[in-house]
C-alpha cells in the first residue's frame, strides 16, 4: 500500500518550505520509510534545487528518488496557512504530496504514482476536496475513490 491514513497530515502549522522537507523526513523515519534521514532530505533538496515542485497555486509534489528509502510511499501534508514554495511562477503551497520511491524503483513507480496524483489535481473537485475534508479518515475515503487502486 502506497498511502495509509497514518501518513496523511492535516492542518500542520509548518511556515517554509525548509521546515515541510524536514516534516517529510521525520515522518519517513517514524514510519519505517527511510533510516537515512540526512540522505533523504539532501534528496528531497536536490530535487527542489532543480526545478520547484510547486505545480500549481497551493499544490506542491515533492519527491525523491533516492537509496535511504525502503519502500514506496505517499505522504500527504495540508498546512494550516499557504507558504511561498520559492517556484518561478510564484505559487504558494498548502496541500503538498510527497512522493518517495526507492532508487531501484524510480522509473516505473515513481511515474506511476506522480501521474495517477497529476491527473486527479487537474480536477477543481479534487483541489477543492483536499484542501478541505476534515479528517484523515474522510481524505483517506475519498483518496481510494480517487487514486488509482494500485495506489492504495
Amino acid at each position: 500500500m502506497i498511502v495509509s491514513e497514518e501518513q496523511l497530515y492535516l492542518d500542520q502549522h509548518l511556515s517554509t518550505k525548509e521546515e515541510v522537507l524536514a516534516f517529510i523526513t521525520d515522518k519517513a523515519v517514524e514510519l519505517g520509510i527511510t533510516t537515512n534521514p540526512t540522505l533523504l532530505e539532501q534528496d528531497l533538496w536536490k530535487r527542489e534545487q532543480e526545478y520547484a515542485t510547486a505545480v500549481q497555486q497551493l499544490i506542491a509534489i515533492p519527491h525523491a528518488k533516492s537509496a535511504a528509502i525502503s519502500e514506496a510511499k505517499l505522504l500527504f501534508i495540508r498546512l494550516v496557512a499557504p507558504i511561498d514554495w520559492g517556484s518561478e511562477e510564484g505559487f504558494e503551497a498548502q496541500a503538498i504530496f510527497a512522493i518517495l520511491v526507492p532508487a531501484s524503483e524510480a522509473s516505473q513507480q515513481h511515474l506511476k504514482i506522480l501521474s495517477s496524483v497529476a491527473v486527479n489535481l487537474l480536477e477543481e473537485s479534487f483541489q477543492e476536496q483536499i484542501l478541505t475534508v476534515k479528517t484523515e479518515y474522510e481524505l483517506m475515503d475519498y483518496l481510494k475513490e480517487n487514486l488509482e487502486g494500485e495506489l492504495i
